[in-house]
Parts: structure tokens; C-alpha cells; sequence
């Protein structure tokens, strides 16, 4: 099992881009405020760890004011060092280091050193130990979930998920809960005042996690919804704003410890608190509800879309892209985003509502029917979808062939599944098997 990385246990680092920064000498006062009593703070480079530190201890004159919290540099009056003798020798050390604080200036996040990833190298990075066909919605459903979102008016911070396996079984989702937990430092995945990520397996993982949402046992709380709870769960059951969708996946095993890279781009990415004003939630709202609508609409669905959620899901998208607030064309690119992931989410849904299970093998359970191998079910999913986009009642095998890619289902594979398909229940069959339609 790969070694995970305390935050609060390093001492010779690893060290993020902006920790290295602040650790040079000409930032030795700079850092992340951190109160000791009413007139001293300590300084720390990373505001999600206890190390690395400032060695000195910061005391604030009367007439000298300074803000609760936030990244600073202090403008120091003096330095006074303390030294310590052990036994009966001459020789000390200074264990001691105050400053007397005449001042600040405050830092901004954004004029920090960026990470050495771009985002698409840690969109790509995140699935590093996975096999098969992954895709960019999936990478960016992870991202998401993992960056969290900043507590705001509507209370701790955090993003809510549910992930599903459409075309494998509960190991796939059990190796998804493995693949983030060793994205993560250790301190992430238990108690911590500042951001936690928590999986939720059992009816009791809700139950806890639910207390923790309650009582405010963080500032941030990312959970997971891996595998559907009973009904009398729903008490307990906290508001969703993603799906994770595992397309055809399956997670090997690392020797390593936690990325570092990927430490430095989370860490970073944190960092930024987004703001999203008034006239921008509006266009926002305004934007996700007219896709949601259409995207329900085909998906033969009724929901509400959640304007908190949709909020949240924005901040999370914001530190995704390293900014404070959104632009003007950043609302294309989110509603782009919104369309892809949740038009699969939606089709998913349906088939899951059937079955009350995030795993699907095969689609729908029929009496006396054979599971759905999963060329069949891909076939399905396609056919589906096609359908839907495109409002046809009958497809020819050449649409259905033009439609799914000959490098993922060969055309023997292809005459298999529509046989299948047709002969479970799920496809009606034309003019010799040359044209189908859906049953449901």
C-alpha cells in the first residue's frame, strides 16, 4: 500500500510551490496568521498545516492593529532572541524568538507561485493509476470533488457526490474510494478543522458524516456517496452536487507514496476562497436551470436544480482554474462542463432507479434473463443516447455502426451485443436484424 504524506508530521517537506516560496529568507515573515492569545500569533506557510513555521513568536503593541486571520507579512520593529543552557555548560542555543510587530501588508493568494502542473496535467494525473478509457468529464467529476468549496452564507464548505459504476460492479466503485484516498495527505481523511474528505459506505458513515456537517467539525467536508443507503437513511442524507461517473476503469495498485505534484496543484487550489456576486448568480442559476431542463426533458426526469448547489459546484470549478471570481465567458464553459456530466448522470438514473444500485451489470435486472456482457451494455448506453439526442424512434445497424468507435467494439463484437440486447429485451428487432429500437 502506497505511504501517505502527513501535512502536519513533515519537516523536511515535501514542500508545495507557494511553501517553498514563503520559506525563502526574504519572506522568513510572511505567512498565514495564527493566534496564540490577544497579542501574539505565529506564522505559518501553509494555512492547512502545522509546519512548516515561522520560528519566531509575533507580539502586537497595543496601538498596533492586525487582522483575525489571512496571509500577511509582517513588518517587524525589532527582534529579541531568548537563549537556553543545558547542564552546566557556556554554551546556549536561542530556543526563544519574539518580534515586536509595528505593521503589515497583506499577501493575495493569487500573486503566489503557481503549482508545476498545469490543469491539464493534474486533470491527467489524478487518473494515473487507472486502466482503461478514461475520460475528461470523469477526471474533472474527481477534481471537483476533491477541491471542495469554500464556506460561505450557506454554511462549511464542501462537495457533495455520488459515484456510480455504469458498466462495472462494487469493486469498481470500492477501487475509486482507494484511487482518492491515496490523492490525499493522511490528515485530510480524519479530523481536521480545515478541509476533510469523507467516504460514505455504510449507514453509519452518514450518520457521522451528518454530525460533523452539523456540529461545524470542519471548515470544509467533501463526502461521497459510493453505494445507495436504505430509505430510512434519508434522515441523515445530506444534498448531493455531483455525480462521479467511473467509466470502464480498473485501479492498479501503487508503490509510491502521494503524488507530490498533485499535492502542490490541491494544496493551491485551496487556497482561493471564490466570490461569485450577486448578477453573476443570477446568470449562473439562469444558465444551469435552462440546461437542466433540457437535459430532464430527455432524460424523462423530475428534480429541482439546487441553487446553493450550483453554487458551490462553481467555487469548486473556480479553484479548479485557479480564480478568485468568474469571467464573462467562463459561464460557456461551465454550462459545457454541466451538459456533458449531467446528461450522463440523467441517463444513468433512469436504469438506476430500477435496480435501487450505483453499479450496473447488468442494466436492469429482467427474470429469467441472462446478465448483459459489457459490449452489450456500452452498445445500449450509445443506442440510448443517440436516440434521445437525436429523437428517433428506429436506428439502422450503419447509424448505430457510425456511432460507437470500431477501435472500442469491433464489428463481430457489435453483432454480438445488438443479438444480446435484443434477445434480454431490451431492443426490438426490424427487417432482419438491419434496424432497432428501444423497448423502454
Amino acid at each position: 500500500m502506497p505511504k501517505g504524506i502527513y501535512l502536519n508530521r513533515r519537516t523536511n517537506g515535501p514542500w508545495t510551490t507557494f511553501e517553498s516560496y514563503l520559506l525563502k529568507d526574504e519572506n522568513r515573515h510572511a505567512g498565514w496568521i495564527k493566534w496564540i492569545d490577544h497579542q501574539s500569533f505565529k506564522l505559518h506557510k501553509n494555512p492547512f498545516s502545522t509546519w512548516p513555521l515561522s520560528p519566531f513568536t509575533y507580539l502586537v503593541p497595543e496601538n498596533v492593529s492586525i487582522p483575525e486571520e489571512g496571509l500577511i507579512r509582517a513588518n517587524v520593529e525589532k527582534i529579541c532572541k531568548i537563549p537556553s543552557f543545558s547542564g552546566t555548560g557556556t554554551l546556549g542555543i536561542y530556543s526563544n524568538q519574539f518580534c515586536i510587530v509595528d505593521g503589515y501588508e497583506l499577501f493575495k493568494i493569487d500573486e503566489l507561485p503557481k503549482p508545476f502542473l498545469t490543469k491539464d496535467e493534474f486533470l491527467h494525473r489524478l487518473t494515473h493509476n487507472l486502466v482503461g478509457e478514461i475520460n475528461e468529464n470523469f477526471s474533472k467529476e474527481l477534481a471537483i470533488n476533491i477541491l471542495s468549496c469554500p464556506k460561505s452564507i450557506y454554511g462549511i464548505g464542501g462537495i457533495g457526490a455520488q459515484s456510480f459504476s455504469s458498466v462495472g460492479g462494487k469493486k469498481d466503485l470500492k477501487g475509486l474510494n482507494t484511487l482518492i484516498k491515496h490523492l490525499l495527505p493522511m490528515d485530510f481523511l480524519g479530523q481536521n478543522k480545515a478541509y476533510r474528505y469523507k467516504p460514505i459506505l455504510t449507514e453509519l458513515d452518514c450518520q457521522k458524516a451528518n454530525s460533523d456537517v452539523t456540529r461545524k467539525a470542519s471548515n470544509e467536508i467533501s463526502f461521497n456517496y459510493l453505494f445507495n443507503l436504505s430509505p430510512q437513511v434519508k434522515r441523515f442524507a445530506m444534498p448531493t452536487q455531483i455525480p462521479i461517473l467511473v467509466p470502464d476503469i480498473k485501479y492498479q495498485k501503487n508503490e509510491w507514496e502521494l503524488d507530490r505534484d498533485i499535492l502542490d496543484y490541491q494544496m493551491s487550489a485551496l487556497l482561493f476562497t471564490p466570490i461569485i456576486d450577486e448578477t453573476a448568480q443570477k446568470k449562473l442559476t439562469n444558465v444551469v436551470e435552462k440546461t437542466g431542463k433540457t437535459i430532464l426533458r430527455k432524460a424523462n426526469l423530475e428534480t429541482t436544480v439546487d441553487a446553493s448547489g450550483i453554487l458551490r459546484l462553481a467555487k469548486a470549478w473556480c479553484r479548479l482554474e485557479f480564480k478568485n471570481n468568474l469571467a464573462e465567458d467562463d459561464f460557456g464553459k461551465i454550462k459545457k462542463d454541466f451538459e456533458q456530466i449531467f446528461s450522463e448522470f440523467f441517463d444513468l438514473s433512469e436504469d438506476m432507479q430500477r435496480t435501487g444500485r450505483t453499479w450496473h451489470i447488468p442494466l436492469t435486472p429482467i427474470a429469467d434473463k441472462r446478465n448483459l456482457t459489457i459490449y452489450a451494455n456500452k452498445i445500449y448506453k450509445e443506442i440510448k443516447n443517440f436516440t434521445r439526442n437525436n429523437r428517433y424512434e428506429r436506428l439502422t445497424k450503419i447509424q448505430i455502426r457510425e456511432n460507437i468507435k470500431r477501435k472500442e467494439i469491433s464489428d463481430y463484437d457489435l453483432e454480438r451485443g445488438l443479438k444480446e440486447l435484443v434477445d434480454s429485451g431490451y431492443l426490438l428487432q426490424f427487417k432482419n436484424y438491419s434496424e432497432f429500437s428501444l423497448t423502454f
